[in-house]
């Protein structure tokens, strides 16, 4: 029986799976580490790199963690091969949507709303410097939000560490996306699962064996709100400022890497089923889409 160690970051928890005996100092060497990313890259702890930065009307240059700058040219990857669908400047739109640090909103904002926080968003409005690493923003009130790549980026990193470790076979989950090493203790690759949508946590519709893989799942069924009779979802389109609207009800995106799975599964979404497919073509992914 494989044996189970879990905790909370990044505002939700996480699981690490393996059946070779970790000692204590491994599991909380884990936990520590993911602690120092939050501290660096949460949108709603106010003393984070992310928060500060966000929370700064300046334009020039702002010194960031090495961290950032590598979620942020991540994300800028994934942008560039998929017309922009994933843009981590929408933080003022989610924010506006109730799907932000400050959650909770019962009706959708005006279109005057929508509208005058676009004014800010975009990549267009982002400036990034590698060397030495630090950021700036062309208006002063842009602001970032890595949510949508950063578990994945997280888990990557963590799998890295447990390998220096010595650990080799193990199954790590972070906020649901899931990334495996190795096998299970029955010799073969990991069994993980797809939750279906408005099932209870833990219900399955499918099961898939990972071969030292990731999979991600982005759904418009998780964080959403109803206002007379129709639903809307954290899911942004870009393109509109506005909850994404077809009958995608979730996309889950295997791959050898977590983030890119992570940031694949969020735009696969934002493009929709058409858009999306042929975007998931173009890049060879391993796609499951539910409608």
């Amino acid at each position: 029986m494989p044996q189970e160690h879990t905790g909370k970051a990044f505002g939700t928890t996480w699981s690490l799976k393996t059946f070779s005996g970790l000692p204590p100092q491994t599991v909380e060497g884990l936990q520590t580490q993911l602690n120092a990313w939050e501290a660096q890259i949460s949108h709603w702890r106010p003393d984070s790199a992310v928060s500060c930065f966000n929370a700064s009307t300046s334009t020039d240059w702002q010194s960031m963690p090495v961290e950032v700058i590598e979620l942020v040219r991540l994300a800028e990857k994934i942008a560039h091969d998929t017309d922009g669908a994933l843009d981590i400047t929408l933080a003022p739109l989610i924010d506006l949507w109730g799907f932000g640090a400050a959650k909770g909103r019962a009706t959708p904002p005006t279109d005057e709303a929508i509208n005058k926080a676009r004014e800010v968003c975009g990549w267009s409005q982002l400036d990034v410097r590698d060397e030495p690493p630090a950021m700036r923003k062309k208006h002063s009130h842009t602001q970032i939000n890595l949510s949508s790549v950063a578990e994945g980026w997280a888990l990557d990193r963590l799998a890295r560490w447990l390998e220096a470790s010595g650990e080799h076979d193990f199954l790590l989950e972070l906020g649901g996306e899931v990334l495996a090493r190795g096998h299970a203790a029955d010799g073969k690759p990991w069994l993980v699962g797809v939750q279906a949508p408005d099932a209870p946590v833990g219900d399955s519709m499918q099961a898939l064996r990972l071969n030292n893989a990731s999979l991600a799942t982005s759904g418009t069924y998780r964080q959403r709100f109803e206002h007379e009779g129709k639903s809307y979802a954290h899911v942004l389109d870009p393109r509109t400022g506005r909850p994404v609207a077809h009958v995608l009800r979730s996309v889950s995106v295997q791959h050898a890497s977590a983030a890119m799975a992570d940031g694949y599964a969020t735009v696969l979404l934002v493009l929709g089923p058409e858009r999306g497919r042929e975007i998931a073509a173009k890049l060879k992914l391993n796609v499951l889409w539910v409608e």
